[in-house]
Parts: C-alpha cells; structure tokens; sequence
C-alpha cells in the first residue's frame, strides 16, 4: 500500500508503496482510508513539534471504509463508512463521565502515540502522527477512534469533520458559548477560523466580525456569514454600533499578540476562547487586576469541546440542510502523490484545506 512518510524534521514527505501493516487486534479496527485533509498542525507536527518522532506517516483528518475489525470490536463492521478521530475516548475515565471525552484522559500525547498500526515501510516501522496516520492507505486506529458516516457525505468532506470543523465550530458553539444576538470577532481565518465563523453564525450571532491579513480569506469569512472582515492591523471594535467591545472573540492563532489583541477586543464580562495551539515558550501576560476587574472569561478550546459522536451527526444535519457549507472549506481534491505541493501550499498559508483522496 501507498504511505506518506516524513523521514527527517523539516523533511519532505516520500510516498512510498511499499508499506504494511499489522492486522487490526483487540479493540482495534483497520480502515482503508479514501480521503484525508493536510491542517497546519500535520505542518508543525512534520518540524518535531509537540515531541513527535520520526521517521513518521502523519495525517489526523480521515474518512473511509473499515477492512477488518479485532476481537471484542462491537458497533462496526467490515465496510462501514466511518470518520477517523485522533481523539479516541476510553469511556470511562473522570472526564469520559463527564461528557468531556475531547479531553479523555487516557488519549496519549503525540510523542507517546509510538506505532499503533504496527506500521513499516520497507524494513523500518515507522510512527504513526496523532495515532490516526491518515497519509496511508490503511491504518488500525482503536474501536473508538471510528465513527459511523451516512451513505450520503462525501469521504472528501466528511474528512474535514475530523478536526477543522469541529474545532472551529465547537469553540463557537460549545467553549465561547455564542448567544442569539451576540457580537463575536474571529481572529484568524484559515478552516478553524472559518469553521469557527460558521458556528457563530449558526448560533445566531448578530455582529460577526473576522481579522486576517489575508484579503482571500477575508473574502471567504463574509461567504461564510461574517458581517465584516479586516486587516491585523484595522481596529475590528470601529464595525460595533453602540458597543465598548465584543460578547465573544476566538483567537485561532494562538499567539501571545493575538491573545493579548483577543483581550483587549472583548468587553468587560466578555468571553474569549482560545482555539489555536501556541508555542509552550510563547507567554502571555495579564495583571491580577485585569482580571477582577473587567471580569472576562478566557477560556482555553481543545477539539472545539466537543463529544465527537453528538457533533459528527449534527454537523452532517446542519450540512445536510445548507446551513454549514463544508464544500466551500475545500480549495481543491488531489491524489497523494501531490502531497508536497499540498504541504508547500499549507506552510506558506495560501492553502485553506486541500484533500488527498488515497
């Protein structure tokens, strides 16, 4: 089968055809995947971030067919459609109770993921990026790492609700908590910005606002519902009517300057949620008193805080009924073999998601 490897950080990705894979064991299923989506985050896990090992098949936005189940595997069976999660819930641990399975407890870090597929290329087992290694063929994910897709979504557009769209969409919906009649401003419009501009306007949002250096993606924000869109360097608060500064801002960049601009954007009592993931050095100051007295909420999103196996069907329902545009997150669909022009087009930010149908 055809694999994506990254051999060296900074590296560029070698399609090889001569990878393998273990049979799927217990709690496990094996899926031949049919279409994957490139994120920023495949980009930066591709540089070493976030301990990732290499030599390395990365991928974490997946759909496609299940090919075998293991033992004791209940509620999929050999070819079902299903989305791929790089958030598996065990079901059970404190947070898993809590309807919380986005922060499950028992998921491992990307640098502990190792090679759950039992992946080789040649003669060199290889990691396997986020457990999902979605830039292969096939790969063996846990049981609960799959969830079931109706016959009539696309693999190309149900991969994006593996990580984009839920993300975005969910710090809207689910973290911010966006109200009927809310002000909301989005920084950062690449698919989690976008999907996250979806969200708000989905939740009703009255003033939905987006910032991004990019006049394209701009563009795009006010296809999506954005009321208005500006520059990094415009004042966003000048499109507000009577307002000391928004309801909700999402920062889906995720940088001290963004988060610090994010704050400032909010009114006193206002929310912000933080979307995108930062650097771990990259700190962000707030006095004591900015707290107590402007009374804001910063609240960190991971996964959009959602629980995938509610979200993925009212995601397709909203996209079934024309209300959540997931065609439009899709610049372009192309075979694997076109994965470094993909990646080339991701790092340098001109690219929104491209899919790669395997």
């Amino acid at each position: 089968m055809r694999a994506a490897v990254i051999w060296e950080p900074e590296g560029r990705f070698e399609v090889r055809s001569d990878a393998t894979r273990d049979a799927a064991g217990p709690g496990q299923v094996a899926v031949r995947v049919r279409a994957a989506g490139v994120c920023q985050t495949d980009m930066s896990l591709a540089a070493g971030a976030f301990g990732q090992q290499m030599p390395v098949v990365l991928g974490h936005e997946g759909a496609g067919e299940v090919l075998e189940v293991g033992p004791d595997v209940t509620g999929v069976s050999p070819g079902d459609r299903v989305l791929i999660t790089w958030v598996p819930p065990c079901g059970y641990c404190y947070h898993c109770v809590r309807h919380e399975t986005y922060i499950c407890a028992n998921r491992k870090r990307s640098s502990e993921q190792g090679n759950p597929s039992g992946l080789t290329v040649g003669d060199t087992p290889v990691q396997v990026g986020l457990g999902t290694g979605t830039f292969a063929e096939e790969t063996v994910v846990p049981a609960n790492g799959v969830i079931p897709l109706p016959d009539d979504i696309p693999f190309e557009y149900a991969a994006l609700l593996g990580c984009a769209v839920p993300t975005g969409f969910g710090a809207a919906v689910h973290s911010a908590q966006v109200e009927p009649g809310d002000s909301v401003l989005v920084i950062g419009c690449g698919a989690v910005g976008l999907s996250a501009v979806q969200g708000a306007r989905i939740a009703g949002a009255a003033e939905l606002i987006a910032v991004d250096p990019q006049s394209g993606r701009r563009d795009l924000a006010r296809r999506f519902g954005a009321t208005d869109a500006f520059g990094p360097d415009d004042d966003p608060r000048q499109a507000l009517i009577d307002s000391p500064g928004f309801d909700v801002v999402i920062d889906a960049v995720a940088n001290s300057a963004t988060i610090a601009s994010a704050w400032r954007a909010a009114r006193r009592g206002g929310r912000i949620a933080i979307v995108g993931a930062g650097r771990p050095e990259d700190l962000v100051e707030l006095t004591a008193q900015d707290l107590f007295h402007d009374e804001k909420r910063l609240i960190g999103s991971y996964y959009g805080s959602s629980d995938m196996r509610r979200e993925v069907p009212r995601l397709i329902a909203l996209w079934r009924a024309g209300r959540l545009d997931l065609e439009g997150m899709v610049d372009e669909v192309v075979d694997l073999e076109r994965i470094n022009d993909v990646a080339l087009g991701q790092r340098s930010g001109h690219t929104l998601r491209t899919m790669l149908t395997l």
